[in-house]
């Protein structure tokens, strides 16, 4: 069952999305699980955002006298609170990045309209120019 359409995005060999094509039960399961535990590190970072500096300050030096006690992910999530790049991924995902706001074209003046041209070859000319007889043959819309 291969795809009979030519394939316009650039994916060698894709298949159309159709019922036959879909994700078997163990595939979905394996990505409800990635899900499920991407929403417990994402609770777990809530959690420890929510406590003082003193208690993540304790939990670092529970976690290094009591290594036994702490999982793999609250060590990792509680040495990520500590570091600056905490801070500046909270910013840019909470406050967002400063936006950035470039003008190429107008050169900071306002523009008021937009004046569209249709050019329309003209195929009687044979003296090698570009179709210009001199004559404004277009319309003009302002919007």
């Amino acid at each position: 069952m291969g795809n009979d359409k030519k394939n316009d995005n650039g994916v060698p060999n894709a298949v159309k999305f159709t019922q036959d094509y879909q994700p078997t039960p163990e595939a979905k399961s394996k990505g409800w699980q990635r899900k499920l535990e991407a929403q417990k590190i994402m609770d777990e970072i809530l959690n420890l955002t929510s406590m003082s500096y003193k208690e993540v300050k304790d939990l670092m030096d529970d976690i290094q006298a009591n290594p036994e006690k702490h999982t793999l992910r609250e060590v990792k999530l509680a040495n990520y609170l500590m570091e600056r790049k905490y801070t500046v991924d909270y910013l840019d995902r909470h406050i967002s990045k400063a936006p950035q706001e470039v003008d190429v074209t107008s050169k900071g003046e306002k523009i008021e309209s937009v004046v569209v041209k249709f050019i329309h070859g003209n195929n009687e000319t044979s003296n090698g120019s570009n179709g210009d007889s001199g004559e404004d043959d277009t319309t003009r819309e302002e919007v």
